[in-house]
């Protein structure tokens, strides 16, 4: 289904939900160009604070792969890679002004207010030989490259107030420059993954106590202990022919209650993770 990836995606609903009995705000999706030999993974965050949010992920997440692969069929993936990083991130704010109309569209065909449907979104494009991660708001993305190495790819967007971050329905579009980050990796990667911040905790450094300056200082390492046994688990699965969807419904029970910081998780939890196995096709 993924060529030579296994991938595992799930969207898990967290406990203040529950509690409140509202659905999870948070979509994912990926899909991948046998091909043309790339692989799109989108994360969306829909924003607690807004009434329809939960809508508002899914148009992330339903409109997005369509429009980037309009969008590679004029520039191809392997093409835009080779770019220099200024040609990069101007493909990626015209993609998100084109998702931005999906929303406006949206919004008026069904009489809501465009930020009641606010959303963040995480949009990781994949090819053994590099990748483009490109965002608005917050959540964590990495990658292993070659050697086995985890690097951090995303730096999420804080605001001054705790928990505040932008989305795509924000005032934004005057500048967006300065909101849509992108990042490409033009080496060979084996793995990638993407994340709501709901899991970033579990899976992410985030904090370490200075000694020299008895502070904490802020992090935002990938976790090699979280990532490279799920990575393993992952290629075991694809050598015993489990389905993308049997991986699926193992993946949203592990983020559901996998370990004790899944399982306290207040906020919903959507987290992606692929990784590179040659010559078993996950179908």
């Amino acid at each position: 289904m993924y060529g030579n990836w296994v991938i595992a995606k799930g969207s898990s609903i967290g406990g203040r939900h529950i509690e409140d009995n509202l659905p999870c705000q948070d979509s994912n999706a990926v899909f991948f160009n046998l091909e043309m030999d790339y692989g799109i993974a989108i994360v969306s965050d829909g924003a607690g604070s807004a009434s329809q949010s939960d809508l508002g992920s899914k148009i992330v997440v339903d409109n997005g792969i369509e429009l980037l692969n309009e969008r590679f069929s004029e520039t191809s993936f392997q093409d835009l890679i080779q770019k220099e990083q200024i040609e990069v991130e101007s493909f990626f704010i015209e993609f998100y002004k084109l998702l931005y109309k999906k929303f406006e569209e949206y919004s008026t065909g069904n009489d809501l207010p465009i930020k009641s449907l606010a959303a963040t979104s995480i949009i990781v494009v994949f090819s053994k030989s590099g990748l483009i991660c490109s965002h608005i708001g917050d959540g964590r993305a990495g990658y292993q490259d070659s050697e086995n190495n985890w690097h951090s790819i995303l730096e999420p967007f804080k605001g001054e107030e705790a928990n505040q971050t932008i989305f795509i329905t924000s005032d934004i579009w005057e500048k967006p420059n300065e909101f849509i980050r992108t990042t490409k990796v033009n080496n060979q990667i084996q793995s990638f993954t993407l994340m709501s911040d709901g899991c970033e905790s579990a899976s992410f450094e985030l904090n370490r106590f200075n000694v020299e300056i008895q502070l904490y200082e802020k992090l935002n390492n990938p976790y090699p202990k979280f990532f490279n046994p799920n990575i393993a688990i992952l290629r075991e699965l694809a050598l015993s022919r489990k389905s993308a969807e049997e991986i699926d419904d193992l993946w949203l029970k592990f983020l559901h209650d996998g370990n004790s910081k899944f399982e306290s998780e207040i906020d919903d939890k959507t987290l992606i993770l692929g990784t590179l196995i040659n010559n078993v096709s996950n179908a």
